[in-house]
């Protein structure tokens, strides 16, 4: 199980954001691991649930020699439509965050 986290956090510093999805992560995982890719695939599906149910919780999830995701909220607050110039109140919400570590970015360059 620590090779195959350890095989989606190298892939993830590796493959462009937009050029790579969970199929064909799983499969280049499934590669280097000779594990296959459904079974890949089941826990790239558990990892980002675990992530997200961590972040709903208040905690942030950090990736050794690679970066955090934490959840940045936001309050209520009012806004106006760039329309009409009516107020309206935008409600409270969080967002995902994901910050890279030194260590995570020098392996880009």
């Amino acid at each position: 199980m620590k090779k195959v986290i350890l095989s989606l956090i190298l892939m993830m510093v590796s493959l462009s954001v937009y050029g790579v999805g969970d199929k064909e992560l799983a499969g280049r995982i499934a590669k280097q691991t000779g594990m296959a890719p459904d079974q890949i695939e089941e826990v790239l599906v558990a990892f980002k649930k675990q992530i997200i149910a961590d972040l709903a919780s208040g905690q942030e999830v950090r990736l050794s020699h690679f970066g955090k995701f934490y959840a940045k909220h936001m309050n209520a607050r009012e806004a106006r439509n760039p329309r009409t110039g009516e107020a309206i109140q935008v409600p409270p919400r969080s967002y995902l965050r994901f910050k890279a570590f030194d260590t995570g970015n020098s392996r880009l360059n």
